[in-house]
């Protein structure tokens, strides 16, 4: 991925980056509030739950209404550290693109599934030039703005490039824009999980797609003027006569007792019956299984709902890696999705089965997979090497927690000798990085 922007350009954002980094996140908290406030419609591309600074309770609702000004929102949020992550990631790396190719790829496939198009890079570039100019003040020069404005525009061309490839894939593989399905069935896999199959109503039929890749629902709740459809990792396999997705109804810690702040979409999918009409996009995601080497063990990693990507992607494992393992952190047995489905999988290859409950039950407490204290990198070496496993060079590790569990976990399997290129991370929301 070599550079698209003039020597002088380089020169500039070279220089001036360690003053972006440190100002990244007053940056985007000022961009964000900017762009979303002038053109309103663009939260049909913006979660907005991502949006509330720190998830606090209300901040959003309140912005949209017009009684605050947008500084609730300035800090902390998932989409605006996402955001900061990127410009720094760029502005540091603008001398090795390259280095940036995989985000790229991963942010690449999150645009297409939500169907951003090339004209609405020109409208990020002014609102994000505008913030800079008004965080940075006197700093940004004539010269300085115009390298930025050069760099910002030669980064949306390289998303542009790759988007477009990806469309057309698509469009030859799949369909384009939504594609009405039917509801067939609803399976209760615990009391707040449930797994919904479609088949699509035109009788064409499903079509391929990789094990771990996502589909998206556009469907917009009652009462709902704006809103961003939501992605859901395919739980079934690839030549199935549905899709199938497995989705946790979730509340809003930060309001539990207030239902206006639930997971919508997740309370939408919950309330909706068999035969009900849902609208698909077309099948995203990189290919995570092609992450690292096919000689190498695969390690699963997962904390609650991320076991989606686990599923879906444990039985290409089993064909193609020499054995794998699974290690999930729940609160209980009660709650913990395909319990059933991973010791039948995993017994019958011979793999690693390991769960770690907050609050175990005596039940669980019985099982042969279930093992005393919190999920940590610590635990998954010492139980791979047990099993005469290379935990460290000779496993790949594919890692789905949230962005409070994955941090820690990274860090711990770094200290237990895992390079950072055996580790994968998959993210629900705002892809991050998980720098140490």
């Amino acid at each position: 991925m070599a550079s698209i922007i003039s020597e002088k350009s380089l020169d500039i954002v070279r220089a001036t980056a360690p003053v972006v980094k440190e100002n990244a996140l007053k940056i985007t908290g000022t961009f964000y509030p900017k762009m979303l406030g002038r053109n309103p419609w663009l939260f049909d591309f913006f979660n907005e739950s991502n949006q509330r600074a720190g998830r606090q309770a209300g901040a959003f609702s309140e912005f949209l209404s017009g009684n605050t000004t947008g500084e609730d929102l300035a800090m902390g949020s998932a989409q605006q550290k996402t955001l900061a992550d990127a410009i720094i990631a760029y502005a540091l790396n603008i001398d090795n693109l390259d280095e940036l190719s995989e985000t790229v790829t991963r942010i690449a496939h999150k645009h297409c599934a939500l169907g951003i198009k090339p004209e609405h890079y020109q409208i990020v570039h002014d609102n994000l030039m505008e913030a800079i100019g008004e965080v940075l003040g006197s700093a940004v020069t004539a010269d300085v703005a115009a390298a930025w404005s050069e760099a910002v525009m030669a980064l949306a061309k390289i998303f542009i490039d790759v988007e477009s490839k990806l469309y057309n894939e698509t469009e030859k593989t799949q369909w384009s824009g939504n594609r009405e399905f039917i509801i067939t069935e609803i399976i209760q896999e615990t009391s707040n999980v449930s797994s919904f199959r479609f088949k699509p109503t035109d009788s064409q039929g499903t079509c391929p797609f990789t094990p771990g890749q996502y589909v998206t629902v556009y469907e917009k709740p009652a009462g709902r003027e704006y809103f961003a459809p939501r992605h859901y990792t395919v739980t079934s396999e690839p030549g199935d006569e549905y899709y199938q997705i497995s989705v946790k109804k979730l509340e809003d810690p930060a309001a539990p007792e207030d239902p206006s702040h639930d997971g919508v979409m997740s309370g939408y999918l919950h309330s909706a019956k068999v035969n009900d009409n849902v609208h698909l996009g077309p099948i995203f995601g990189p290919n995570l299984m092609a992450s690292g080497d096919n000689s190498r063990v695969a390690a699963f990693v997962s904390v609650g709902i991320g076991i989606t990507p686990t599923v879906a992607m444990l039985q290409s494992a089993l064909e193609v890696r020499p054995r794998a393992a699974v290690f999930h952190a729940d609160t209980n047995g009660t709650s913990h999705p395909f319990r059933k489905h991973l010791e039948e999988k995993l017994s019958e290859a011979g793999g690693i089965l390991s769960y770690s409950y907050a609050r175990p039950e005596a039940e669980d407490e019985k099982s042969a997979y279930y093992s005393g204290g919190k999920l940590t990198g610590e635990k998954i070496v010492r139980t791979l090497k047990a099993a005469n496993i290379d935990a460290t060079k000779g496993t790949d590790y594919f890692v789905c927690c949230g962005p409070r569990s994955t941090q820690p976990i990274v860090n711990e399997l770094v200290d237990q000798g895992v390079p950072m290129e055996c580790i994968h991370l998959e993210y629900f929301g705002p892809f991050q990085s998980a720098s140490l």
